[in-house]
């Protein structure tokens, strides 16, 4: 059912192909592409929802405040806890940082993919099909370890280490 919705949990695996490297190689790249752009899509569904949903229960909850009906304090206290959580998933998941940088990926991605089906990337030659897979690959690597290293790198500091409660030795004494 979640194949359906276009939802892929795990990044494209290497295959070998009866028809050889350079197949194999073209196939992978395609499935790469295809996988950071359905990410793309649903970070940025996640990120335009969560805020509709902050802001009309956000909204709401004025209104709320201002009826008189049964169960008022539940739905209140309901409608904060949707606006605390929600907040605090996109805050978690950074869909907006998330989004930009899988588009921008996918976006780099389709142009090295395009220039190899030009013929433009990788040194031509008697094994030429086979080198310039070599070469596509490479720059698909090289592309995936940069957003790697691009979201990593802005991912908040946890902050120190916490050490053990009896320091990491032997069993300490109460005071």
């Amino acid at each position: 059912m979640l194949r359906k919705l276009g939802l892929k949990f795990s990044a494209p695996r290497w295959r070998n192909s009866d028809k050889g490297f350079t197949a194999a190689t073209e196939r992978y790249v395609l499935e790469v592409i295809d996988f950071y752009d359905i990410r793309a899509t649903w970070h940025r569904r996640f990120y335009r929802l969560s805020g509709a949903l902050v802001i009309l229960a956000g909204a709401a909850l004025p209104v709320l405040t201002a009826l008189d009906f049964t169960g008022k304090s539940a739905a209140i206290s309901g409608t904060g806890f949707l606006v605390a959580v929600t907040t605090a998933m996109k805050s978690l998941y950074r869909w907006d940082v998330s989004w930009i940088l899988l588009r921008e990926t996918e976006v780099e991605l389709t142009r090295v993919y395009l220039q190899w089906c030009a013929g433009g990337l990788g040194p031509d030659g008697t094994d030429g099909p086979a080198r310039s897979a070599n070469a596509l690959l490479d720059a698909v690597f090289k592309i995936r370890r940069r957003e790697s290293s691009e979201f990593f790198k802005n991912l908040p500091d946890p902050g120190p280490a916490v050490q053990p409660v009896n320091g990491g030795g032997g069993a300490r004494t109460a005071r």
